[in-house]
Protein backbone atom coordinates (compact mmCIF):
# COMPACT_ATOMS: atom_id res chain seq x y z
CA UNK A 1 0.00 0.00 0.00
CA UNK A 2 1.17 3.19 -1.04
CA UNK A 3 2.90 5.27 2.11
CA UNK A 4 1.04 8.00 3.24
CA UNK A 5 1.98 11.58 5.11
CA UNK A 6 -0.03 11.14 7.93
CA UNK A 7 -0.56 8.34 10.95
CA UNK A 8 -1.15 4.96 10.70
CA UNK A 9 -4.73 4.38 11.15
CA UNK A 10 -4.03 2.69 15.24
CA UNK A 11 -2.36 6.11 16.49
CA UNK A 12 -2.84 9.25 15.03
CA UNK A 13 -0.07 11.56 15.44
CA UNK A 14 0.15 14.38 17.57
CA UNK A 15 -1.55 17.08 15.52
CA UNK A 16 -1.83 21.26 15.97
CA UNK A 17 -4.98 22.80 16.89
CA UNK A 18 -6.77 22.05 13.56
CA UNK A 19 -9.55 24.22 12.28
CA UNK A 20 -12.88 23.51 13.94
CA UNK A 21 -14.95 21.73 11.33
CA UNK A 22 -12.20 21.00 9.16
CA UNK A 23 -11.84 17.86 6.53
CA UNK A 24 -8.93 17.55 8.61
CA UNK A 25 -10.32 17.38 11.81
CA UNK A 26 -12.71 15.22 10.68
CA UNK A 27 -10.05 13.05 10.13
CA UNK A 28 -8.14 13.16 12.76
CA UNK A 29 -11.79 12.28 14.80
CA UNK A 30 -12.09 9.18 12.60
CA UNK A 31 -8.13 8.30 13.50
CA UNK A 32 -9.10 8.77 17.38
CA UNK A 33 -12.46 6.28 17.05
CA UNK A 34 -9.97 3.61 15.28
CA UNK A 35 -7.47 4.43 18.19
CA UNK A 36 -10.24 3.30 20.42
CA UNK A 37 -11.20 0.38 18.12
CA UNK A 38 -14.98 1.93 17.78
CA UNK A 39 -17.12 0.55 15.27
CA UNK A 40 -18.20 4.24 14.85
CA UNK A 41 -14.92 4.87 13.19
CA UNK A 42 -16.48 2.41 9.74
CA UNK A 43 -19.41 4.99 9.25
CA UNK A 44 -17.80 8.05 10.21
CA UNK A 45 -15.01 7.80 8.10
CA UNK A 46 -17.00 6.46 4.84
CA UNK A 47 -18.82 9.54 4.71
CA UNK A 48 -15.96 11.49 4.78
CA UNK A 49 -14.43 9.40 1.91
CA UNK A 50 -17.80 9.82 -0.05
CA UNK A 51 -18.22 13.19 0.67
CA UNK A 52 -14.65 14.18 -0.70
CA UNK A 53 -14.64 11.54 -3.64
CA UNK A 54 -17.99 13.92 -4.73
CA UNK A 55 -15.59 17.15 -4.84
CA UNK A 56 -14.23 18.13 -8.46
CA UNK A 57 -11.04 17.19 -8.82
CA UNK A 58 -9.94 20.82 -9.20
CA UNK A 59 -11.04 21.53 -6.03
CA UNK A 60 -8.97 18.64 -4.03
CA UNK A 61 -5.96 19.33 -5.72
CA UNK A 62 -5.75 22.72 -4.80
CA UNK A 63 -3.48 24.21 -2.32
CA UNK A 64 -0.88 21.78 -3.08
CA UNK A 65 -3.26 18.64 -3.48
CA UNK A 66 -4.29 19.57 0.49
CA UNK A 67 -7.93 17.62 0.07
CA UNK A 68 -6.59 14.92 -1.48
CA UNK A 69 -4.15 13.95 0.86
CA UNK A 70 -6.87 13.97 3.46
CA UNK A 71 -8.87 11.76 1.24
CA UNK A 72 -6.24 9.11 0.47
CA UNK A 73 -5.07 9.27 4.12
CA UNK A 74 -8.89 8.37 5.36
CA UNK A 75 -9.08 5.32 2.48
CA UNK A 76 -6.23 4.10 3.90
CA UNK A 77 -7.02 4.41 7.57
CA UNK A 78 -10.60 3.00 6.94
CA UNK A 79 -9.33 0.23 4.83
CA UNK A 80 -6.54 -0.72 7.13
CA UNK A 81 -9.70 -0.77 10.10
CA UNK A 82 -12.19 -2.71 7.68
CA UNK A 83 -9.46 -5.75 7.24
CA UNK A 84 -8.90 -5.59 10.62
CA UNK A 85 -12.55 -6.12 11.50
CA UNK A 86 -12.81 -8.91 8.62
CA UNK A 87 -14.73 -6.86 6.23
CA UNK A 88 -13.04 -7.47 3.25
CA UNK A 89 -15.10 -6.59 0.69
CA UNK A 90 -15.78 -3.15 1.61
CA UNK A 91 -12.10 -2.99 2.19
CA UNK A 92 -12.14 -4.26 -1.29
CA UNK A 93 -14.25 -1.57 -2.60
CA UNK A 94 -12.60 1.15 -0.94
CA UNK A 95 -9.14 0.30 -1.97
CA UNK A 96 -10.40 -0.06 -5.08
CA UNK A 97 -11.57 3.20 -5.19
CA UNK A 98 -7.85 4.41 -4.22
CA UNK A 99 -6.41 2.40 -7.44
CA UNK A 100 -8.93 4.26 -9.71
CA UNK A 101 -8.37 7.42 -8.25
CA UNK A 102 -4.79 7.43 -7.73
CA UNK A 103 -2.07 8.76 -9.42
CA UNK A 104 -0.19 6.88 -12.33
CA UNK A 105 2.80 6.08 -10.08
CA UNK A 106 0.91 4.50 -7.37
CA UNK A 107 -2.14 2.97 -9.08
CA UNK A 108 -0.17 -0.68 -9.15
CA UNK A 109 0.54 -0.38 -5.43
CA UNK A 110 -3.66 -0.23 -4.47
CA UNK A 111 -3.86 -2.76 -7.01
CA UNK A 112 -1.39 -5.30 -5.46
CA UNK A 113 -3.04 -4.24 -2.18
CA UNK A 114 -6.62 -5.39 -3.46
CA UNK A 115 -5.31 -8.65 -4.28
CA UNK A 116 -3.32 -8.64 -0.49
CA UNK A 117 -6.89 -7.95 1.14
CA UNK A 118 -8.29 -11.07 -1.39
CA UNK A 119 -5.52 -13.48 -0.22
CA UNK A 120 -6.38 -12.75 3.35
CA UNK A 121 -9.57 -13.23 3.02
CA UNK A 122 -9.31 -16.79 1.23
CA UNK A 123 -10.24 -15.69 -2.13
CA UNK A 124 -6.66 -17.20 -3.62
CA UNK A 125 -7.81 -17.65 -7.34
CA UNK A 126 -9.47 -13.91 -7.44
CA UNK A 127 -6.20 -12.70 -5.97
CA UNK A 128 -3.91 -14.42 -8.20
CA UNK A 129 -5.62 -13.39 -11.05
CA UNK A 130 -5.26 -9.84 -10.45
CA UNK A 131 -1.57 -10.41 -9.29
CA UNK A 132 -1.64 -11.76 -13.26
CA UNK A 133 -2.79 -8.99 -14.70
CA UNK A 134 -0.81 -6.14 -12.90
CA UNK A 135 2.24 -8.97 -14.37
CA UNK A 136 1.44 -8.68 -17.83
CA UNK A 137 0.65 -5.09 -17.81
CA UNK A 138 3.93 -4.10 -15.60
CA UNK A 139 7.63 -5.85 -15.26
CA UNK A 140 9.31 -8.60 -14.98
CA UNK A 141 9.81 -7.81 -11.26
CA UNK A 142 5.96 -8.06 -10.42
CA UNK A 143 6.30 -12.53 -11.94
CA UNK A 144 8.64 -12.76 -9.51
CA UNK A 145 6.18 -11.17 -6.90
CA UNK A 146 3.38 -13.14 -8.33
CA UNK A 147 5.95 -17.03 -7.65
CA UNK A 148 6.72 -15.13 -4.47
CA UNK A 149 3.06 -15.34 -3.28
CA UNK A 150 1.75 -18.01 -5.05
CA UNK A 151 4.90 -20.49 -3.00
CA UNK A 152 3.54 -18.77 0.35
CA UNK A 153 0.31 -19.90 -0.49
CA UNK A 154 1.92 -23.48 -1.25
CA UNK A 155 0.09 -22.39 -4.79
CA UNK A 156 2.97 -24.46 -7.06
CA UNK A 157 0.27 -24.49 -10.03
CA UNK A 158 -0.04 -20.67 -10.29
CA UNK A 159 3.71 -20.23 -9.52
CA UNK A 160 4.84 -22.71 -12.40
CA UNK A 161 2.20 -20.82 -14.78
CA UNK A 162 3.95 -17.49 -13.55
CA UNK A 163 7.54 -18.87 -14.34
CA UNK A 164 6.42 -20.08 -17.97
CA UNK A 165 5.11 -16.19 -18.60
CA UNK A 166 8.26 -14.32 -16.86
CA UNK A 167 10.83 -16.59 -19.09
CA UNK A 168 8.76 -15.76 -22.07
CA UNK A 169 9.20 -12.06 -21.61
CA UNK A 170 12.76 -12.91 -21.35
CA UNK A 171 13.67 -14.57 -24.07
CA UNK A 172 11.42 -11.75 -26.13
CA UNK A 173 13.84 -9.20 -24.92
CA UNK A 174 15.29 -7.88 -27.78
CA UNK A 175 19.17 -9.04 -28.37
CA UNK A 176 19.86 -5.67 -29.39
CA UNK A 177 19.06 -4.72 -25.52
CA UNK A 178 21.51 -3.06 -22.67
CA UNK A 179 23.27 -6.03 -21.83
CA UNK A 180 23.60 -5.45 -18.61
CA UNK A 181 19.58 -4.79 -18.50
CA UNK A 182 19.28 -8.49 -20.80
CA UNK A 183 21.71 -9.86 -17.25
CA UNK A 184 19.52 -8.98 -15.11
CA UNK A 185 16.56 -9.71 -16.74
CA UNK A 186 18.09 -13.17 -16.54
CA UNK A 187 19.36 -13.01 -13.48
CA UNK A 188 15.76 -12.22 -12.52
CA UNK A 189 14.34 -15.15 -14.15
CA UNK A 190 17.01 -17.36 -12.43
CA UNK A 191 15.94 -16.23 -9.02
CA UNK A 192 12.24 -17.10 -9.82
CA UNK A 193 13.38 -20.87 -11.27
CA UNK A 194 15.88 -21.30 -8.10
CA UNK A 195 12.78 -20.40 -5.86
CA UNK A 196 10.01 -22.67 -7.57
CA UNK A 197 12.90 -25.85 -7.77
CA UNK A 198 13.27 -25.31 -4.16
CA UNK A 199 9.99 -25.54 -3.36
CA UNK A 200 9.21 -28.54 -5.51
CA UNK A 201 12.35 -30.36 -3.73
CA UNK A 202 14.97 -30.38 -6.10
CA UNK A 203 17.70 -28.61 -4.23
CA UNK A 204 20.40 -29.43 -6.96
CA UNK A 205 18.51 -27.61 -9.84
CA UNK A 206 17.47 -24.61 -6.96
CA UNK A 207 21.51 -24.60 -6.48
CA UNK A 208 22.34 -24.36 -10.15
CA UNK A 209 19.73 -21.67 -11.14
CA UNK A 210 21.15 -19.84 -7.30
CA UNK A 211 24.88 -19.39 -9.06
CA UNK A 212 23.42 -18.71 -12.65
CA UNK A 213 22.14 -15.96 -10.88
CA UNK A 214 24.24 -14.23 -8.74
CA UNK A 215 26.83 -14.45 -11.45
CA UNK A 216 24.24 -12.91 -13.65
CA UNK A 217 22.75 -9.95 -11.64
CA UNK A 218 24.87 -7.88 -9.48
CA UNK A 219 21.98 -7.70 -7.33
CA UNK A 220 22.11 -11.25 -6.93
CA UNK A 221 25.18 -11.34 -6.50
CA UNK A 222 25.89 -9.21 -3.77
CA UNK A 223 22.71 -10.42 -1.80
CA UNK A 224 23.06 -14.20 -1.69
CA UNK A 225 20.11 -13.73 1.78
CA UNK A 226 18.00 -14.08 -1.08
CA UNK A 227 18.91 -17.66 -1.66
CA UNK A 228 20.24 -18.94 1.61
CA UNK A 229 17.48 -17.76 3.85
CA UNK A 230 15.12 -19.80 2.39
CA UNK A 231 17.43 -22.66 2.44
CA UNK A 232 17.74 -22.00 6.24
CA UNK A 233 13.70 -22.30 6.58
CA UNK A 234 13.93 -25.30 4.65
CA UNK A 235 16.21 -27.56 6.55
CA UNK A 236 19.30 -27.06 4.22
CA UNK A 237 21.86 -26.18 6.08
CA UNK A 238 24.99 -27.18 4.23
CA UNK A 239 23.61 -25.67 1.05
CA UNK A 240 22.84 -22.40 3.00
CA UNK A 241 26.31 -22.36 4.94
CA UNK A 242 28.16 -22.33 1.23
CA UNK A 243 26.57 -19.11 0.39
CA UNK A 244 26.73 -17.55 3.57
CA UNK A 245 30.40 -18.03 3.34
CA UNK A 246 30.03 -15.77 0.21
CA UNK A 247 28.22 -13.32 1.26
CA UNK A 248 30.85 -10.29 1.51
CA UNK A 249 28.86 -7.45 1.53
CA UNK A 250 26.14 -8.07 4.60
CA UNK A 251 27.84 -8.83 7.64
CA UNK A 252 25.13 -8.89 9.91
CA UNK A 253 22.80 -10.52 7.95
CA UNK A 254 25.41 -13.23 6.95
CA UNK A 255 26.56 -13.98 10.44
CA UNK A 256 23.10 -14.19 12.14
CA UNK A 257 21.67 -16.83 9.36
CA UNK A 258 25.13 -18.42 9.29
CA UNK A 259 24.58 -19.24 13.54
CA UNK A 260 21.12 -20.18 12.84
CA UNK A 261 22.12 -23.28 10.61
CA UNK A 262 24.75 -24.38 12.38
CA UNK A 263 22.28 -23.83 16.05
CA UNK A 264 20.04 -25.82 14.50
CA UNK A 265 22.89 -28.92 13.39
CA UNK A 266 23.56 -29.01 17.00
CA UNK A 267 26.60 -27.08 16.91
CA UNK A 268 25.87 -24.72 19.58
CA UNK A 269 29.34 -23.33 20.17
CA UNK A 270 29.90 -22.53 16.40
CA UNK A 271 26.56 -20.93 15.96
CA UNK A 272 27.22 -18.41 19.09
CA UNK A 273 30.89 -17.63 17.04
CA UNK A 274 28.94 -16.45 14.38
CA UNK A 275 26.19 -14.19 16.41
CA UNK A 276 29.01 -12.47 18.37
CA UNK A 277 30.78 -11.78 15.22
CA UNK A 278 27.17 -10.12 14.01
CA UNK A 279 27.41 -7.97 17.34
CA UNK A 280 30.84 -7.33 16.42
CA UNK A 281 29.84 -5.99 12.93
CA UNK A 282 30.26 -2.50 11.96
CA UNK A 283 26.90 -0.69 11.04
CA UNK A 284 26.54 0.69 7.68
CA UNK A 285 27.11 4.42 7.51
CA UNK A 286 24.18 4.97 4.84
CA UNK A 287 21.29 2.66 4.39
CA UNK A 288 18.93 0.08 6.54
CA UNK A 289 20.38 -1.83 9.20
CA UNK A 290 19.97 -5.60 9.19
CA UNK A 291 17.70 -5.09 12.29
CA UNK A 292 15.88 -8.49 12.68
CA UNK A 293 18.92 -10.07 12.58
CA UNK A 294 20.94 -7.84 14.84
CA UNK A 295 18.30 -8.32 17.37
CA UNK A 296 17.69 -12.48 16.80
CA UNK A 297 21.75 -12.34 17.49
CA UNK A 298 21.34 -10.59 20.88
CA UNK A 299 18.24 -12.95 21.73
CA UNK A 300 20.00 -16.08 20.37
CA UNK A 301 22.93 -15.09 22.88
CA UNK A 302 20.74 -15.07 25.66
CA UNK A 303 20.27 -11.22 25.94
CA UNK A 304 21.42 -11.31 29.60
CA UNK A 305 21.97 -7.55 29.93
CA UNK A 306 19.08 -6.72 27.74
CA UNK A 307 20.97 -5.31 24.81
CA UNK A 308 18.92 -6.95 21.98
CA UNK A 309 15.13 -5.54 23.53
CA UNK A 310 16.63 -1.98 24.57
CA UNK A 311 17.50 -1.70 20.62
CA UNK A 312 13.68 -2.69 20.14
CA UNK A 313 12.50 -0.23 22.64
CA UNK A 314 14.33 2.51 21.58
CA UNK A 315 13.63 1.84 17.92
CA UNK A 316 9.70 1.79 18.85
CA UNK A 317 10.01 4.92 20.72
CA UNK A 318 10.70 7.11 18.15
CA UNK A 319 7.89 5.17 15.49
CA UNK A 320 4.62 7.06 15.29
CA UNK A 321 2.97 3.73 14.75
CA UNK A 322 5.19 0.39 15.62
CA UNK A 323 6.02 -1.67 12.61
CA UNK A 324 5.22 -5.22 12.62
CA UNK A 325 8.75 -6.52 13.24
CA UNK A 326 9.53 -4.50 16.21
CA UNK A 327 6.40 -5.30 17.72
CA UNK A 328 7.22 -8.84 17.15
CA UNK A 329 10.77 -8.63 18.48
CA UNK A 330 9.26 -6.28 21.88
CA UNK A 331 6.73 -9.49 22.38
CA UNK A 332 9.78 -12.05 21.89
CA UNK A 333 12.03 -10.09 23.84
CA UNK A 334 9.61 -10.19 27.17
CA UNK A 335 8.77 -13.07 26.79
CA UNK A 336 12.51 -14.53 26.73
CA UNK A 337 12.36 -12.10 30.34
CA UNK A 338 9.30 -13.84 31.44
CA UNK A 339 7.36 -10.92 31.33
CA UNK A 340 4.24 -12.82 30.13
CA UNK A 341 1.89 -9.38 30.49
CA UNK A 342 4.45 -7.02 28.04
CA UNK A 343 4.55 -10.35 25.33
CA UNK A 344 1.34 -10.57 25.07
CA UNK A 345 0.72 -6.82 24.69
CA UNK A 346 2.99 -6.41 22.08
CA UNK A 347 2.07 -9.68 19.93
CA UNK A 348 -1.38 -9.13 20.44
CA UNK A 349 -0.40 -5.73 18.65
CA UNK A 350 1.97 -7.51 15.81
CA UNK A 351 -1.26 -9.53 14.85
CA UNK A 352 -3.83 -6.56 14.46
CA UNK A 353 -0.99 -4.59 12.53
CA UNK A 354 -0.64 -7.83 10.72
CA UNK A 355 -3.71 -8.15 9.50
CA UNK A 356 -4.87 -4.46 9.16
CA UNK A 357 -2.01 -4.42 6.50
CA UNK A 358 -3.31 -7.61 4.87
CA UNK A 359 -0.26 -9.18 5.43
CA UNK A 360 -2.31 -12.14 6.92
CA UNK A 361 -4.31 -13.26 9.90
CA UNK A 362 -1.19 -14.58 12.23
CA UNK A 363 2.36 -13.70 12.07
CA UNK A 364 4.74 -15.84 9.37
CA UNK A 365 5.86 -19.04 9.99
CA UNK A 366 9.31 -18.62 10.23
CA UNK A 367 9.03 -16.31 12.97
CA UNK A 368 7.29 -18.95 15.09
CA UNK A 369 10.19 -21.02 14.73
CA UNK A 370 12.56 -18.51 16.17
CA UNK A 371 10.31 -19.08 19.19
CA UNK A 372 10.48 -22.50 19.11
CA UNK A 373 14.47 -22.19 19.50
CA UNK A 374 14.05 -20.09 22.17
CA UNK A 375 11.46 -19.85 24.10
CA UNK A 376 11.14 -22.35 27.12
CA UNK A 377 8.45 -25.30 25.86
CA UNK A 378 6.86 -25.09 28.61
CA UNK A 379 5.29 -21.38 27.80
CA UNK A 380 5.12 -21.75 23.84
CA UNK A 381 1.44 -22.94 23.60
CA UNK A 382 0.54 -19.29 25.15
CA UNK A 383 2.56 -17.95 22.21
CA UNK A 384 1.29 -20.61 19.63
CA UNK A 385 -2.23 -18.36 19.11
CA UNK A 386 -0.30 -15.21 17.45
CA UNK A 387 1.65 -17.31 14.43
CA UNK A 388 0.92 -19.46 11.61
CA UNK A 389 2.43 -22.85 12.68
CA UNK A 390 0.68 -25.46 10.92
CA UNK A 391 2.68 -25.58 7.82
CA UNK A 392 6.26 -25.29 9.63
CA UNK A 393 8.72 -27.04 8.76
CA UNK A 394 10.65 -29.57 11.10
CA UNK A 395 14.31 -28.92 11.58
CA UNK A 396 16.49 -31.24 9.92
CA UNK A 397 20.09 -31.82 11.05
CA UNK A 398 22.05 -32.23 7.70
Amino acid sequence: MPDTTASSPSQPDPTPMLIRGSWEEKLLQGQQLIAAQNDEAIPFLQQLVDRLVQLPKAQRYAANRRLDHVLFQAITDLVFYQTYRDLYDAALANATLAAQLAPLDQVHLWEEHCAAILLQAGEQDAAFARLERLARAGELSQWSELVLHALRYDRLDVAGRALDEAERAVNHIDASSDETAVRMARGQLAYMKAQVALAQGRLDESLAWTEFAMTSSELFGKNPAFFYVPLVEKGHYNAALKLISRDQYNSIRASFWGGLATYRQGKHLQAETFWRQALRARLPEEGSVDFLELVLAHYYLGDKEGHGLAIVLDDLRHEQSGPLVQLFLAGLGWALRNDHTAAHSDLRLAVMRCKATAAGRLLPRLWWTFCTDLVPATTQEEYARYFDTGATQPHTHE
